[in-house]
């Protein structure tokens, strides 16, 4: 004797047709849901995040990602050449107004990651010959000083760092950082957008 289809499921009780109707359900999408062998539904598919991971992300030329180097303050003197701006960290700093470089003197950045860092990187400056002669000046006003200089971009202080002392008349220079994957990145695909906006 057959078994119809109908009959069969008369003989299954409706908790168990339901849990079937699901997992035939879950399945079906499942396989609608493969893009090239990726389950987009797989959160933890690595390669499916590398794609998207930390791409920068270019603002408008002259506000986005715009550096400029200041002397910090050791001590307030209260006068109109200070300027108080927040650090990366948020408590506030006080600079020198009086910019020492600026985008204007960078042509361009170059992300450099560091080996034993992961996802960190130090910046390669290019800078304009006015600026490397700054830069050659920097480094030996603070060669044997503790003091470091301030690292600001779009108005906020990211790091302090010591100017490295150049040996030549290279226009060339690194700042050792360590700089994180985003700011690095952004700061490099915007350098000569924001140089071309500021020496037009």
């Amino acid at each position: 004797m057959k078994l119809r289809f109908t009959d069969f499921l008369r003989s299954v009780s409706a908790p168990r047709l339901a849990a079937a109707a699901f997992c035939l359900m879950a399945a079906a999408c499942t396989v609608s849901c493969q893009n090239n062998g990726k389950n987009v539904l797989d959160i933890m598919d690595l390669d499916e995040k590398d794609d998207q991971a930390y791409r920068p992300v270019i603002g408008d030329p002259g506000t986005f990602a715009v550096v400029s180097i200041h002397e910090l303050v050791r001590h307030k003197r209260g006068d109109e050449k200070e300027y108080e701006i927040r650090s990366m960290y948020g408590d506030e700093v006080i600079i020198d107004k009086k910019q020492l470089l600026d985008t204007a003197d960078i042509v361009s950045i170059e992300a450099i990651p560091i080996n034993d860092l992961p996802g960190f990187y130090k910046l390669r400056l290019n800078l304009t010959p006015a600026g490397g002669a700054i830069w050659r000046q920097l480094s030996v006003d603070h060669r044997t000083d503790t003091t470091t200089l301030a690292f600001v971009v779009d108005g906020v202080l990211y790091r302090t760092f010591r100017p490295r002392f150049l040996y030549d008349n290279s226009d060339t220079v690194v700042i050792d950082g360590p700089f994180d994957e985003p700011m690095a990145l952004n700061l490099e695909a915007n350098s000569i957008r924001n140089f071309m906006y500021f020496t037009e």
